[in-house]
């Protein structure tokens, strides 16, 4: 599906960079992110839970929705932090 307009993108930008700074303020794990490409507009989240039926995913829904843009979710995959690597130990 095409990009929505430019004047909603505005809105979703807006919205994402308050609950952004909500999560900030209050030390959750919550961030996402705008990526504008030529075909479509995705939005990234990355959270601590994979659970999608958080408050702030139900704002970011409902301001698409008053967008009329088409959407999906995909379904949440979970990140990995790599092992830490052995530190080089200097041998006598």
């Amino acid at each position: 599906m095409p990009p929505p307009p430019q004047d909603g993108l505005g809105q979703i930008r807006t919205l994402l960079d308050c609950e952004n700074a909500l999560a900030f303020a209050h030390a959750r794990a919550w961030a996402a992110q705008l990526i504008l490409e030529r075909r479509s507009t995705q939005i990234l989240v990355v959270a601590d839970t994979p659970a999608q039926n958080r408050a702030v995913n139900q704002r970011l829904e409902t301001a698409l929705q008053r967008l009329d843009a088409h959407y999906r979710l995909t379904d949440p995959i979970a990140i990995r932090s790599a092992p830490p690597r052995a530190s080089a130990v200097p041998m006598d």
